[in-house]
């Protein structure tokens, strides 16, 4: 069973990582000047390619990416509590730009039962319990999250 809310992934190149993301966005897609807020989808193959660093993460916690995703949020109504479309449960989220003074926050029956401040590391979350994105004091903006899927999904992790 799962019930773990999320689960830190330690990565020593994560800063490469989201500054080969960053890139990629900037070069690759025309988000940076979109006004749609929220989930992106993206070219996985282009991405991979393009950050080779990326690629190496998921193949040395044995993850076989399906789709990535970018979500960009400015404000707390941007991702508001949800529960993301089924079957997924355990995705990865890594952070990209501005992910300091923003929570991740779960939600059982309207409580808070899980809070994760200042992402700066990649998290496999539970993305079936609902959930929501929201602005802490000292926030900057845009905040950039690349989510992934996988094949096999690290649920595992969440045990």
């Amino acid at each position: 069973m799962t019930h773990r809310c999320y689960a830190i992934m330690p990565c020593e190149n994560i800063k490469e990582i989201s500054s080969r993301i960053y890139n990629f966005i900037a070069t690759q897609t025309d988000l940076l000047n979109t006004t749609q807020f929220g989930w992106h989808f993206i070219d996985l193959p282009a991405l991979l390619k393009h950050a080779p660093e990326l690629f190496d993460f998921f193949r040395t916690n044995k993850l076989i990416p399906r789709h990535a995703a970018i979500t960009m949020v400015e404000t707390n109504d941007h991702l508001p509590k949800h529960v993301d479309e089924p079957p997924v449960v355990a995705k990865v989220n890594i952070p990209v730009l501005n992910t300091e003074h923003w929570a991740n926050r779960w939600y059982v029956d309207d409580q808070m039962v899980s809070e994760l401040v200042g992402m700066n590391q990649p998290v496999v979350f539970n993305s079936q319990i609902s959930h929501s994105v929201e602005m802490l004091e000292g926030a900057s903006v845009p905040r950039i999250v690349a989510s992934f899927t996988f094949y096999n999904e690290p649920l595992d992790l969440l045990k």
